[in-house]
C-alpha cells in the first residue's frame, strides 16, 4: 500500500506485538462467527452477516500478507468447531482466506484510504468486497458440492455471497480506520457522543422491541445514522452502523421488528437493509470527509495567496462599490499599511480612509474612469497621487478588473502600484528625449568645455564620431569674421544669461565649410556655478546655398508665391524646437473657402486662380511680417503666429482676434474681373506651446477644428478641442463596428403597436435596434447619423426592408396578424436611389407579401430634396398597394402645396407635439391643426409618443383615432411582440 494511505496501524508489528495480535485476530475471528451464526440464516452454516469476511479484508489489506496464514488457520479451526471433518473444513477456510485476499488486493491497486476520505475510497471498497464475497461464496458452493454434503441451488449461493459482502461492509470500515486518534476523539466529543449513544438506543428499542415495532418506523434509524455521518469519524460511524445492523439482525432472529418475517423475503429485506445503511452511512462519511478537505485546500490556498500577495511589490486587493454608492476593501495584502498607511481592518466596512489624502486633483478624473470602466465592464486603470502624513507626496497606479454581484455591487480586483519612481525616470526620459532625440546635432561638455557625450545628429552633420571627440573641445573655425572677440562676446553672454543664440561657420571632419545655427546653454549647479554647457545646432547651409529661383520653386507656391507645404512644415518644426526653449505660445490656422469648387465650376479655373491669388494678399495684409502665411494646396491656406504671450488665456484671445479679423476680411466681396464674388471661410485654430507636439499632430489638430468649423455652418471660427480629436476616433470606430455589425447579423428589429381609439391593434412600426456583443443595445440616435454619413444607411436599410417583408409573411400565417400593417422607415438616401423602386418591388415578389400590409413612413427632408422624383417613386409604389406615412409632420419646413401632390395615405403627428398637450397650449393647437388638415385631405392621422390617458383622450376628441406609444407598449422583439399581442385586451385602453 503507498506510504501516503498508510495509518500508524498500517505496518506489520514487531515481534514482540506479533504473537499478541495473531492471538488477537484469531479470537476476533472466531467469536463473530459464532455472533453472526446466531441470527437468522437461510441455509445450512450460511450466515446473513458474516463479520470473519470483513476481518480478513481488514486485517490482510493493514498488516498484509503475514497474516494470511494467521486467517486461514483461524478459518479452519473454526470450520472444525462445527465438527466438519478436515477434508472439507480445507478447503472452506481456502475459499474464506481467497476472498479477502482479492479484496485486499483490489483496494491495494485502487489506491484505497482506509480513512474512507473519497467517495471513490466507498466505491472502491464496496466492490472490492462484493467480488471478494463472490470468490468465497463460489468456493464454498463449489466444495459443498463436490462432497455432496447438501443440495446446492442459487439462493444457497447468493445467501453465501450476501452474507460476505455485508459483513465486510459492516466490520470492514471499522477495522480499517481504527486507530489512536479515536480514543482523542472520543475525549473531545465525549457529550455529543453520550447524547447520540442514548438517542440511538432509544430509536432501536422504539423500532424494534417496543410494542409499537409492528409500526415500520425504519426511517427513523436510518435517519440517527446519517446523523452519525455526518457529525462523527469514520471510525464511530462505522460501530454505529455495526451495531444497529446486528440489533436489527437480533431482532429479526427473534420475530421481532420491521424484518421479522422469517421467510427468505424477510431475509432479504434485512440483508438490503443493512447492505443500504452501510453504504449511505459510508457516502455521508465520504462526503463530510471531501467537503472537510475541501474547506482546508481552500483555506490553505487563501493563505498561500495571502503570503504571495504580501510579498508583491505591490498592494493586492478587493475593493467593492455598492448600489448606494458606498465602498468597502474585503480583502487587502499587508502593503496596504505601508502604501496607504491604514490597516486593512479599518477599511473592510468603510473605504474612506482610503480617499482621504488622494490628490483632489485625481479623484475626480479616478471616478470618471470608474464609472466608465464599471459601464463597460472593461479595466479599471488610473494614476493618482497620495499625500503621506510626512508630507511627502507619492504616485500611485491602480489596475483593477471588474466582476459584477449578484446583490447589484462591483467588486473590482485591484492591484496598486508604487510608480513615483517610474514617474522621475519618465521625467528623466522626456529630458533626454528633448535633448537627444530631436533633429538637431547636440554635444554636453563640462564646465571646461571638454566634451562628454553628442547625439548621433551631431554625428551626421560634423562626420565626427562620438569616440572621437569624448575628451576634447568642440571643433571651432576662425575666421575673420569669427575672431577672438566674437567668442568673447558668447563666452559673456552665457555668462550673463546663461544663453547664447546665433550663427556660426564650422567645418566638418573632411574640411567642409557650413553654417550653423546653433544655441548654446549654461547649466548651473546648486551653488550657482556652471557645471556643463550644452550645444544644439542645425546645419543651414542648404538654406544659404539656394539660388532665389530654386528657393522659389522648392518652398514657394507658384500661383500665390506664398510658402508651400514643405517650406511651412520646416518652419513649424523649427518654431517647435524653438518652443523647447522658451515659454511662449503659438498659433496655426487651417483655412478652408467655403464654396470654391461651385466658383471653378460655374466661372472657370481662372477665376479660381484670382481668387486664389486676392485671397493670399488679404491673408498677408492681417498678420504680422513676423508671422507666415503659407498655402497647402487647392482652397486651403495656413497660418502660423509666433511669439504670442507666454498666458494661454491671453495667447488664446489674441489668436481669437487675428483669426476673426481673417474670417471678416475673407468675407469681403471680391472683384474678379466682370463680375463680383461674394465667399467666406472655415477657420480652425490650434495654439500650441513647447516641443511635445509634431508637426503631423499640429497638422491633424488644425484640420479636426476646421472641420468643426464647416460642421457649424461654415463662415466660422473653432478653436481645437481634444474631445474634437476623440470624437473623430469615436465616429471612426463606431463607423468600423457598424460594417461588422452587417457581417455578423448584429441587427435587430423591435416592433412598437399601433392601435386605434377602441384598443384594437391596428399594425406596428418596425424599429431598428443594435445589439453589439460587448456593449449592449446601442441607442440609434447614435448610429443612425453615422450610417447616413458614411452611406452605410443603404444596406443597412436593405436589410431592414428585407427583414420587415419576411416578417410580414410570417404573420399571415397566424390569424392574430394577419390583419396587421407594419410600417418601415425609409431615409432620404436610400429612397433617393436609382433603383429603389425595382429593389422593394423585387422584394415584396420574392416573399410574396400583401404590399397593401407595407407602410413606408418618409420625413419631409426627403421629400423637398428632389419632389419630382420622390413623387414618381411614390406613383409606382403606390400602383401595388405600398402605403405611405409622413413622418414627424410639422417639425420641417412643412408646406401644404407638396401635401395635395403627393400619394400619402397618413401624417404622423410628431411625439414632441404629443408630450406637453396637457402643458403647452402652443402645442395643442398645432396638434389640432395637423389632424384638422389631415382629415380635410382625407388622409388618416396617427399620433406617435402617447403616454397617458390624458394625451389619448384629447387626440380622440379631435377627431385623431390612432395611436402610437408607450401608453400602448415600448418597442418589442418578435417574442415579446407576439405575446403581448395574445393577451386580452386591456380594459384601460
Amino acid at each position: 500500500m503507498p506510504n501516503s494511505l498508510q495509518t500508524p496501524l498500517s505496518v506489520l508489528p514487531s515481534a514482540k506485538l506479533r504473537l499478541p495480535l495473531v492471538l488477537l485476530v484469531a479470537l476476533l475471528y472466531f467469536l463473530a462467527s459464532r455472533m453472526t451464526f446466531a441470527v437468522s440464516h437461510s441455509y445450512p452454516n450460511v450466515s446473513l452477516i458474516w463479520l470473519p469476511s470483513g476481518i480478513a479484508t481488514a486485517v490482510l489489506f493493514r498488516f498484509g500478507r503475514p497474516m494470511m496464514a494467521v486467517i486461514f488457520v483461524s478459518g479452519l479451526l473454526m470450520e472444525l468447531s462445527w465438527n466438519l471433518q478436515l477434508h472439507i473444513a480445507v478447503p472452506l477456510a481456502l475459499g474464506n482466506l481467497l476472498g479477502p485476499l482479492l479484496a485486499s488486493w483490489i483496494m491495494h491497486r485502487q489506491r484505497f484510504n482506509p480513512r474512507f476520505a473519497r467517495r471513490r475510497d466507498v466505491v472502491s471498497f464496496t466492490a472490492a468486497a462484493m467480488l471478494g464475497a463472490a470468490i468465497s461464496s463460489s468456493a464454498g458452493m463449489l466444495t459443498v458440492m463436490a462432497l455432496g454434503q447438501h443440495p446446492v441451488s442459487g439462493s444457497a449461493w447468493f445467501s453465501w455471497w450476501a452474507g460476505d459482502a455485508v459483513g465486510t461492509l459492516l466490520i470492514g470500515p471499522l477495522l480499517l480506520s481504527l486507530s489512536a486518534h479515536f480514543l482523542t476523539t472520543l475525549q473531545i466529543r465525549g457529550k455529543e457522543l453520550l447524547i447520540f449513544l442514548l438517542v440511538l438506543c432509544s430509536v432501536h428499542w422504539f423500532v424494534f422491541l417496543s410494542p409499537y415495532n409492528h409500526l415500520n418506523m425504519i426511517f427513523i434509524v436510518v435517519g440517527t445514522l446519517i446523523w452519525a455521518a455526518i457529525r462523527f469519524d469514520i471510525t464511530l460511524v462505522s460501530i454505529s452502523t455495526l451495531a444497529s445492523a446486528l440489533f436489527a439482525a437480533w431482532a429479526a432472529s427473534r420475530n421481532q421488528g420491521p424484518f421479522s418475517d422469517s421467510d427468505s423475503a424477510g431475509l432479504f429485506t434485512l440483508w438490503a437493509y443493512v447492505t443500504t445503511i452501510a453504504l449511505i452511512t459510508l457516502l455521508i462519511a465520504a462526503l463530510q470527509s471531501e467537503t472537510r478537505a475541501a474547506r482546508q485546500q481552500i483555506h490553505d490556498a487563501y493563505q498561500r495567496i495571502h503570503k504571495v500577495a504580501s510579498r508583491l511589490p505591490g498592494l493586492v486587493m478587493q475593493y467593492r462599490v455598492r448600489d448606494d454608492h458606498t465602498s468597502s476593501v474585503p480583502f487587502a495584502s499587508d502593503t496596504i499599511r505601508q502604501m496607504f498607511e491604514v490597516a486593512a481592518d479599518e477599511v473592510r466596512e468603510n473605504a474612506r480612509a482610503l480617499f482621504q489624502r488622494i490628490d483632489r486633483r485625481d479623484i475626480e478624473t479616478g471616478r470618471r474612469r470608474l464609472h466608465e470602466a464599471a459601464a463597460q465592464l472593461s479595466a479599471w486603470q488610473t494614476e493618482f497621487r497620495l499625500h503621506r502624513r510626512d508630507g511627502s507626496m507619492r504616485w500611485l497606479y491602480i489596475d483593477a478588473l471588474p466582476e459584477p454581484e449578484p446583490d447589484g455591487a462591483m467588486l473590482w480586483h485591484c492591484f496598486v502600484t508604487d510608480i513615483t519612481d517610474r514617474k522621475q525616470a519618465d521625467t528623466d526620459l522626456r529630458i533626454a528625449a528633448c535633448t537627444f532625440e530631436s533633429q538637431e546635432g547636440i554635444f554636453v561638455t563640462d564646465a571646461n568645455w571638454r566634451i562628454l557625450k553628442v547625439n548621433q545628429t551631431f554625428t551626421r552633420l560634423t562626420g565626427y564620431k562620438a569616440g572621437e571627440l569624448t575628451g576634447c573641445r568642440p571643433p571651432v573655425l576662425r575666421n575673420r569674421e569669427q575672431h577672438e572677440g566674437f567668442f568673447q562676446e558668447i563666452f559673456d553672454a552665457l555668462h550673463q544669461h546663461h544663453f547664447w543664440h546665433g550663427e556660426l561657420w564650422n567645418s566638418r571632419k573632411n574640411g567642409d565649410i557650413y553654417p550653423q545655427m546653433i544655441t548654446l546653454t549654461a547649466i548651473m549647479d546648486d551653488h550657482g556655478e556652471v557645471s556643463n554647457y550644452i550645444g544644439s545646432f542645425t546645419d543651414i547651409s542648404q538654406h544659404k546655398g539656394y539660388e532665389a529661383e530654386i528657393r522659389n520653386l522648392a518652398f514657394y507656391d507658384s500661383l500665390t508665391q506664398l510658402p508651400n507645404r514643405r517650406l511651412l512644415m520646416d518652419r513649424l518644426a523649427h518654431l517647435i524646437s524653438i518652443h523647447q526653449r522658451n515659454s511662449s505660445h503659438s498659433a496655426i490656422f487651417f483655412i478652408d473657402l467655403d464654396n470654391f469648387k461651385t466658383l471653378n465650376d460655374t466661372r472657370g479655373h481662372d477665376a479660381g486662380d484670382l481668387l486664389l491669388v486676392e485671397t493670399a494678399k488679404r491673408l498677408c495684409d492681417c498678420v504680422r511680417d513676423s508671422d507666415t502665411v503659407a498655402r497647402l494646396g487647392g482652397d486651403e491656406f495656413v497660418v502660423v503666429l509666433e511669439e504670442l504671450s507666454d498666458n494661454k488665456e491671453e495667447a488664446l484671445q489674441q489668436a481669437g482676434k487675428v483669426a476673426e479679423k481673417v474670417r471678416q476680411v475673407l468675407s469681403e466681396p471680391y472683384q474678379i474681373t466682370d463680375f463680383e464674388h461674394h465667399g467666406s471661410s472655415s477657420i480652425g485654430v490650434c495654439l500650441f506651446q513647447g516641443g511635445d507636439i509634431t508637426v503631423k499632430d499640429l497638422f491633424k489638430r488644425a484640420d479636426t477644428a476646421m472641420y468643426e468649423a464647416k460642421t457649424a455652418g461654415r463662415n466660422a471660427v473653432r478653436f481645437f478641442d481634444p474631445a474634437m480629436q476623440a470624437i473623430l476616433v469615436v465616429r471612426m470606430l463606431m463607423e468600423s463596428n457598424l460594417r461588422a455589425a452587417l457581417a455578423n447579423n448584429q441587427f435587430q428589429l423591435h416592433y412598437q403597436v399601433q392601435v386605434n381609439a377602441d384598443g384594437k391593434l391596428i399594425g406596428a412600426e418596425a424599429l431598428l435596434r443594435w445589439k453589439h456583443p460587448d456593449r449592449g443595445f446601442t441607442s440609434p440616435a447614435d448610429f443612425i447619423p453615422i450610417a447616413e454619413e458614411t452611406g452605410l444607411i443603404l444596406p443597412i436599410g436593405k436589410w431592414v426592408l428585407e427583414t420587415a417583408c419576411a416578417q410580414l409573411k410570417k404573420w399571415e400565417a397566424d390569424p392574430d396578424t394577419a390583419e396587421l400593417t407594419l410600417a418601415v422607415n425609409v431615409s432620404a438616401k436610400q429612397f433617393q436611389q436609382h433603383d429603389f423602386v425595382d429593389t422593394l418591388c423585387d422584394m415584396v415578389s420574392r416573399h410574396q407579401i400583401n404590399p397593401t400590409r407595407l407602410k413606408l413612413e418618409l420625413t419631409e427632408s426627403t421629400i423637398l430634396d428632389n419632389v419630382d422624383a420622390t413623387t414618381e417613386k411614390m406613383h409606382l409604389l403606390k400602383k401595388i398597394g405600398i402605403a405611405f406615412s409622413m413622418d414627424d409632420f410639422g417639425t420641417g419646413y412643412s408646406s401644404l402645396a407638396y401635401l395635395q401632390r403627393l400619394p400619402l395615405n397618413q401624417l404622423k403627428i410628431d411625439q414632441s407635439f404629443v408630450r406637453d398637450l396637457s402643458e403647452d397650449e402652443n402645442n395643442a393647437t398645432i396638434v389640432r391643426a395637423i389632424i384638422s388638415l389631415g382629415v380635410n385631405l382625407g388622409l388618416n392621422v396617427i399620433a406617435e409618443g402617447v403616454e397617458t390617458k390624458a394625451q389619448r383622450a384629447f387626440l380622440i376628441a379631435h377627431n385623431c383615432y390612432a395611436f402610437q406609444g408607450y401608453l400602448f407598449s415600448r418597442p418589442l422583439p418578435q417574442e415579446g411582440f407576439l405575446a403581448l399581442i395574445k393577451e386580452p385586451a386591456s380594459n384601460d385602453t
